[in-house]
């Protein structure tokens, strides 16, 4: 889990650590080193719209936060095609595989002769998957972290 600290005024990247919650003006996010992420689930989602410091946010008790990441795993599970990779100690790993755009091959098979057949059997075979992980604060907001491509 992660802990609640926030910084309630824009920073500039430089300052910012990752796990960071940042307020945008609209909502808070979490700072990944790379960009501003919005929680994937919430248990509290009216807490992110507000912009009261996260550090006036009611904790969540450990049951609670368990029932919400499951709710947070099975949404993703049931909503945008993840799967389930391993659930370790850290929080559950979820994977993602890349679509393969079968009508752009189909028509590129066809304008190529079926030369082009090759290429989309290729990318058929060779569909990676992206990987995050979720984990849950004290407030019941699920951040999804990315991991590698497999």
């Amino acid at each position: 889990m992660t802990t609640l600290e926030a910084q309630p005024t824009r920073k500039a990247r430089a300052d910012r650590r990752d796990g960071d919650l940042v307020w945008d003006g609209d909502r808070w996010r979490r700072w990944d080193g790379k960009k501003l992420r919005a929680a994937a689930y919430s248990l509290q989602p009216n807490l992110l719209r507000s912009p009261d410091s996260p550090s006036t946010w009611r904790s969540l008790d450990r049951e609670q936060l368990e029932h919400g990441l499951a709710l947070a795993v099975e949404q993703e599970i049931l909503h945008n095609g993840a799967t389930l990779v391993h659930h370790g100690p850290t929080g559950p790993v979820l994977a993602y595989r890349r679509p393969v755009n079968h009508l752009l091959h189909a028509i590129a098979t066809v304008v190529t002769f079926g030369i082009w057949a090759f290429v989309w059997l290729l990318a058929v075979l060779d569909r990676r998957e992206d990987r995050i992980l979720l984990r849950i604060d004290e407030g019941g907001h699920v951040w999804a972290t990315r991991g590698g491509t497999a």
